[in-house]
């Protein structure tokens, strides 16, 4: 049997108080024993005053990345093995949270990323392409296969990198991040999900980011590659 007191779900959240409460609430049914972090990244409504979890706050907006290295520290400093994240809009079911753990303790990977269906019928046209695209010159450019690179469910064995290795605070974190585990030769596995898309505003503004995700994928090519952990 699993032991969840080495995992810990961090949830990076900005302005989620109509989705935060109902996302805790499905995480507890399913794994009531496993610790939540909420990382509240300079919210302006109650997203810091959710009750029942810890919650790290940011005193200003600093971005998903920045979100993301603060849930890092703080599962590492609080001694967990592994992290999981998922995103705070319900975009990301929680009854996969268990096929996240099987998953690394079958493959003992690294690094564990959500793999959505792409298709038209459930996913926004922009959002469509963004993904395939990015994904597969990710793929090209380390030479290995990564299916959903955008993905933000994801499960982390924490010691297997340094964050601050990491340089990029908004969404481009998360290309960052795959690009450098897999250039790195770290063991990453999929897990299929559901694709899921609410009417609700996406923070991802198309044009900005990617131009921003171009720049960081030639910036890729003069990172160094470093040894296996």
């Amino acid at each position: 049997m699993t032991n969840l007191t080495k995992y810990c779900i961090i949830i990076p959240a900005y302005n989620a108080e109509t989705t935060l409460p109902q996302l805790i609430n499905k995480i507890n049914e399913i794994v009531q024993s496993i610790q939540i972090i909420v990382i509240n990244d300079g919210s302006y409504d109650s997203t810091g005053k959710i009750a029942n979890v810890l919650v790290v706050n940011h005193n200003r907006n600093q971005g998903k990345g920045e979100a993301i290295k603060t849930g890092f520290r703080t599962a590492s400093d609080k001694g967990y093995t592994y992290a999981i994240f998922l995103d705070a809009d319900l975009q990301h079911d929680p009854t996969k949270i268990p096929d996240f753990i099987k998953t690394q303790c079958e493959t003992n990977a690294d690094l564990v990323v959500g793999k959505r269906d792409f298709n038209l019928k459930n996913m926004p046209f922009f959002r469509y392409l963004s993904n395939t695209w990015t994904s597969g010159l990710i793929t090209i450019r380390t030479g290995r296969k990564i299916s959903d690179s955008q993905c933000g469910f994801r499960l982390v064995k924490l010691d297997s990198v340094n964050i601050n290795d990491f340089v990029y605070t908004g969404f481009q974190f998360e290309s960052e991040f795959v690009i450098k585990y897999l250039l790195n030769d770290k063991i990453v596995a999929e897990v299929e999900i559901p694709t899921i898309y609410a009417s609700e505003k996406s923070s991802i503004n198309h044009i900005p980011d990617t131009l921003k995700f171009i720049k960081l994928y030639f910036n890729s090519f003069l990172w160094k590659k470093r040894g296996k952990k």
